[in-house]
Parts: C-alpha cells; structure tokens; sequence
C-alpha cells in the first residue's frame, strides 16, 4: 500500500482502503479501480490523499520515513527488552507500519 496525494494518483492505479468524507459516507470502496472520471469526482469531493494498492509513485512516502519509525520504536521499547509480550507488541507495529506504507 502507498498514501499518495490525489495529483499523484493516475487512473489504473486501485484504492488499497474506502475513501470516505470526514463524516463517514464511502465516496469509493476498497479495490476500486481508479479512472480519470473518479479522479475527477474525489477532486471535486476535496479529497486529498489516497490509499492505493501496490508502490506505484516511487517517492511517495508522504513524509514516512521507514528508518526514523524504526529507530522511534527501539527507543520507546527500550526498557521491555526482556518483556516477550511487549517485544511481540513492538513486532506487530513494526510489521503494520512496514505493510502500511
């Protein structure tokens, strides 16, 4: 998955998660693949980032960085080193934050 902004996206690409408005309503489902139409709608809908399948902007971390969220969870699981559920705890966030972005 990639957060991209919505200029980025480009028709082809597919949404990774629902697009929804701040107060709920889905404006796009997961899987939908996009196309210069549904750009156009999520545009007009203020819509400005996306969640899409794949790495297809490379670049486009969207200020993730990988090595700083790395190095920011070592230093705040620092002291739990011999705590095998926090160390499982710090695996499982370590993993979502890789797969997510």
């Amino acid at each position: 998955m990639q957060k991209i902004s919505l200029d980025q996206a480009s028709a082809g690409m597919v949404l990774a998660i629902d697009v929804m408005t701040p107060d709920g309503r889905v404006l796009a489902s997961e899987g939908t693949p996009l196309d210069d139409a549904m750009l156009r709608r999520l545009a007009l809908a203020g819509v400005k980032k996306l969640v899409v399948q794949g790495k297809p902007v490379p670049g486009a971390d969207m200020g993730y960085n990988a090595l700083v969220r790395a190095q920011r969870l070592d230093h705040l699981f620092r002291a739990h080193q011999a705590d095998r559920f926090m160390m499982t705890l710090k695996s499982m966030l370590s993993k979502h934050f890789t797969e997510r972005f």
